[in-house]
């Protein structure tokens, strides 16, 4: 890992989550015509503009909280003497949060579905993007892939989540997922060691 591929990972993390907030965003807007990025301007290119602005906001956001589970899987490595015991911390934790996403939004200003429809859909997609790592990786990155997926998207999502409303926690939660998806699945295609040169045959 240089600078120049952590600056680049940044540059196209930000990238996505504008792109992604700007699909999502539209999506909500036509499920919900009132929805607005900001509560000032009622002008829909405006509108649309301030999707794409908080895009890039929660991409950076996003990056910041993968540069922050990088240093706490370090630190956690370091204190854990036995590796599956981290592995472990990490399942439950991410067990965990699901079951707290389903206790926040029962019997609250949510649609009365979201309570089991958010965990649900956060899990599964957090398994397929677990899966795909471990397709490329190996079969010890399954759990902490799942963690920071789950954990760690739905805690940059906080925001959405204390709103009340569903269209900003999907237009919150969506972006994120992706933008973390992204780096995870990048990290080991950055890290990987470039296969030497062959060594050319000498001539006669």
């Amino acid at each position: 890992m240089n600078l120049r591929k952590w600056m680049t990972l940044f540059g196209t993390t930000i990238l996505m989550g504008g792109a992604a907030s700007l699909v999502t965003g539209i999506a909500m807007l036509l499920c919900d015509s009132s929805f607005r990025v900001v509560k000032t301007g009622d002008d829909w290119l405006f509108n649309v503009l301030m999707m794409a602005l908080a895009g890039l906001t929660f991409g950076a956001f996003a990056h910041m909280g993968f540069f922050a589970y990088l240093m706490l899987n370090y630190i956690a490595r370091s204190i854990f003497k036995r590796p599956y015991l981290w592995v472990a911390l990490q399942g439950f934790v991410a067990v965990f949060v699901l079951i707290e996403i389903a206790y926040w939004t029962y019997d609250s200003d949510f649609p009365a579905v979201t309570f089991w429809a958010v965990p649900a859909a956060l899990a599964a997609a957090s398994a397929a993007v677990s899966w795909w790592k471990v397709k490329e990786t190996t079969a010890g990155a399954w759990v902490p892939t799942l963690f920071y997926m789950v954990a760690v998207t739905t805690i940059e999502a906080m925001p959405g989540f204390q709103s009340g409303k569903i269209t900003s926690l999907v237009f919150s939660l969506v972006p994120l997922f992706v933008c973390n998806g992204y780096q995870i699945l990048r990290l080991h295609r950055i890290l990987e060691k470039p296969k030497s040169a062959p060594v050319a045959a000498s001539a006669n």
